[in-house]
């Protein structure tokens, strides 16, 4: 049996360990971040599988990428010992009249980019029948039916309990650069062992993983999560705005997660006032429920973004490193270890999106 090293413990580090441990592999977790994935922007994320509307403002591999973690999450979902909410009713995409211009320039991208039967336009009447609440303060939307959203705090905790017991998992001080002698150092220290161990060692650490990817950059964003119970909402939503796109994410419970900003900076520092204040007035924009909703957590962090926003598995001498998946990470993370997993068990001719990797 194969035995893997997985440094780094957020989204890709532990959906990869959770994907190897069911192959039948044997898993060592090494992170610097607590087991609840707390430090992970992956714990912080609105966390959207939205291939149709992202690729309208990226580029058509993105949908392509997208499509492929959408047909994987529902199955890798229902492997979990626990039901993790996942809302697969769509994203309706509104604008308020004074940023018609910029739906407008969304709408013509989309006859551009995407397929007749990728998404349904609806006037206030259709609206009313599938978002009844949005169709209060908006006319019209566009309805992209194949996209969803995963309550990500469950779903870390499942990955966590699995991994809890089907892995071996030690919290580590800051890991640097990674090479043979480094890693050999990090077996010594924390596992009383040779990196010769182990088979592979497998580098998953999101922004963590600067001194090994020179051209990695880091991306802010910055999200509110409330709860509503004067909010019903059971679609995806997003907002037009001229500076950046609003997602509100629904969560179980009448909570909401608005996401907003991607600011080409690595500053974790809190919540700016600007950005605070942009997301209410969002949130309120789209429903006067809102008003009395309460804050649950106004939270900022920074994702991985290379320098086409597209994710890589690159081979090393000592391991591979998977990394730069900006702000796609539930996007493109079923995508890219599905391949990853082909790569280990030498299925090569399985994997799907080999023009990304350096392999």
């Amino acid at each position: 049996m194969s035995h893997y090293l997985i440094i780094g413990s957020g989204l890709i580090g532990r959906l990869t360990a959770w994907r190897l441990i069911r192959a039948g592999y044997q898993v060592t977790l090494l992170s610097k971040d607590d087991k609840t994935g707390s430090d992970s922007a992956g714990f912080v994320a609105a966390s959207m599988v939205a291939p149709l509307t992202e690729a309208v403002t990226a580029e058509p591999l993105v949908k392509t990428i997208g499509m492929r973690s959408y047909q994987l999450w529902p199955k890798w979902l229902s492997e979990l010992e626990a039901r993790v909410f996942y809302q697969n009713e769509g994203t309706l995409v509104v604008a308020h009249q004074g940023d018609k211009a910029e739906m407008e320039r969304f709408d013509r991208r989309a006859k551009h980019v995407l397929a007749d039967s990728d998404y349904v336009q609806l006037d206030k009447a259709a609206l009313s029948l599938r978002e009844p609440e949005l169709a209060e303060r908006f006319d019209q939307a566009m309805w992209f039916e194949k996209e969803s959203c995963i309550d990500n705090r469950q779903l870390y905790q499942q990955l966590t309990s699995f991994l809890e017991l089907h892995a071996n998992w030690l919290i580590t001080d800051e890991i640097g650069e990674l090479n043979s002698t480094e890693i050999e150092k990090l077996t010594q220290r924390y596992l009383q062992c040779s990196a010769e161990s182990f088979d592979v060692v497998l580098d998953c650490r999101g922004n963590g993983g600067k001194a090994n990817l020179a051209e990695l950059r880091s991306v802010r964003g910055e999200v509110i999560r409330v709860s509503a119970p004067e909010v019903n909402f059971k679609h995806a939503i997003r907002l037009m705005h001229p500076r950046y796109p609003f997602y509100l994410a629904p969560r179980p419970n009448n909570e909401y997660v608005l996401g907003a900003t991607v600011i080409e900076s690595d500053d974790r520092s809190q919540l700016t006032v600007r950005s605070g204040l942009e997301l209410m007035s969002a949130l309120y924009s789209l429903h006067k429920g809102f008003a009395e909703a309460r804050i649950l957590e106004m939270a900022a962090h920074c994702r991985p973004g290379l320098p086409d926003n597209l994710p890589t598995i690159r081979r090393t001498d000592w391991g591979y490193v998977i990394n730069g998946f900006y702000r796609h990470g539930y996007l493109f993370a079923p995508a890219v270890i599905d391949d990853l997993c082909h790569l280990l068990a030498g299925q090569s001719g399985q994997i799907q999106f080999g023009a990304l990797y350096d392999i």
